[in-house]
Order: C-alpha cells, then sequence, then structure tokens
C-alpha cells in the first residue's frame, strides 16, 4: 500500500553506507561483541542497537568504554577496525538498480557514514558504485552521528539547501542525524519511527512518474513506491 507521505522536491539523495548499501549490521554487531568480549566486557542488545548501529566509532566507544582511557580504546578500535575491512559485504537488494536509475536523472548523489575512507572505497570498487558527488566519512567531521554535522557537512558541500534533500538511513542513530539536519527521510528496515514513510530494501522503490513520494526540482518525475512482485 502506497504510505501517506507529502511529496517533496528533491535536488539530492544521500545515503548511508551500512545497513543502507551494504548488508553489514551483522558484521559490525560481531566485530564490537568480539572485541569486547577480549577485553572482558559483554555487550547488551541495548548497546549495540543505541550506541554501535549506525553510530560514529567515538559515540560508541565513550558509551561502551566509558572508564577506559583513550590509547586502550584507540586499540580497541583497531581491532574492529580489522575485523571489518577483512570482511567482504553483499549489497542491499535492489540499491545498485535504484542507484542507476538516479545516475540518469539530474539529482546529486551523496554518501555519509561512519566508515573510514579505507573500507569506504573497498566496498565502492568491489561493486563499482564509484557515483557519489560527495563522500563524507567519519574522518572528514569531528562530530559522527546521530549528531547532525555529517549531514550538514555532505549538503554543504552540495550546495543545496536541506529541504530539497532526501535521505536513506536504517538505524535509529542515522536517523536522528538525518532529521536534525532538516533532512527528507526514508527509513530502510526500521520502523521506529512510524512518521517516516519506510522501505524494507530498495525492491520496494523506484525512479519513474506514477505514485510519487518525492519529485526531483522541476521535473515531472521522482521517486515513488512499488509493491514487490
Amino acid at each position: 500500500m502506497m504510505p501517506q507521505w507529502e511529496i517533496k522536491e528533491i535536488k539530492a539523495v544521500l545515503f548511508d553506507l551500512d545497513g543502507v548499501i551494504i548488508d553489514s549490521n551483522q558484521t559490525i554487531i560481531d566485530a564490537w561483541t568480539k572485541t569486547a568480549e577480549e577485553y572482558g566486557y559483554k555487550l547488551s542488545q541495548r548497546d549495540i542497537d543505541n550506541y554501535i548501529i549506525g553510530a560514529s566509532h567515538t559515540f560508541t566507544l565513550e558509551h561502551i568504554l566509558p572508564d577506559q582511557p583513550e590509547a586502550v580504546r584507540k586499540a580497541f578500535h583497531r581491532k574492529v577496525d580489522r575485523r571489518e575491512e577483512a570482511a567482504s559485504y553483499a549489497l542491499i537488494k535492489g540499491v545498485r538498480r535504484f542507484i542507476s536509475q538516479l545516475e540518469k536523472s539530474e539529482v546529486r548523489l551523496g554518501l555519509v557514514t561512519s566508515s573510514w575512507p579505507g573500507k569506504v572505497n573497498t566496498v565502492l570498487q568491489q561493486h563499482q558504485l564509484n557515483v557519489f558527488d560527495c563522500i563524507i566519512t567519519r574522518n572528514e567531521v569531528s562530530r559522527g552521528k546521530p549528531d547532525p554535522l555529517p549531514y550538514r557537512t555532505a549538503i554543504e558541500r552540495l550546495n543545496i539547501e536541506p529541504a530539497f534533500s532526501l535521505v536513506f538511513e536504517d538505524s535509529n542513530n542515522g536517523i536522528t542525524s538525518a532529521l536534525a539536519a532538516g533532512m527528507n527521510c526514508i527509513a530502510v528496515n526500521n520502523r521506529t519511527d512510524k512518521s517516516l514513510a519506510c522501505i524494507t530494501d530498495f525492491t520496494e522503490i523506484t525512479v519513474g512518474q506514477d505514485n510519487l513520494l518525492c519529485r526531483f526540482y522541476g521535473e515531472n518525475h521522482g521517486i515513488g513506491w512499488r509493491s514487490k512482485v
């Protein structure tokens, strides 16, 4: 069923990486959980939901290792990074087709992620997705998600007002970041905020002319909903 959502005019579409473009959440959870166990910590589901998925590493470390010195946090984080870099990742269903459709329009594309350049470049090269006009990694900002700074930095570089931007995010931290930056947001496999449109994956959304959720600025076509076949 078509969700009830006001049509917005869009000039830029921005994506998170983990859980939105690549199916990586379980890999991330495993990397943090196994490393925590090596340091004598057991992470709860609340820790995972609130402090790991979609969050910056500094935000995560402040909450799960609050009493540890900076040297210990850095060593911990290096182990997490190595585990993530050693993994391989599949694309979220439908995302390649959807991005290819967007490339044919006048809309600009952005990637805003809590991951680091090494991982981002590997993933984009592996899947031949070097299509983004702007890429913001954790190295580009002093404060990561759920702070709005990553998305504010992206739209400043794209020179586009927040109201004309659409974000695809899967985590509560990422959604909080995008909304706090004043941007429109569609949730991916996350129905926590009932006021947001939500897709399970990108097979449910397309670029066309019918039943538009978001219309590209100055054009009759845009991003619309379609039911799975």
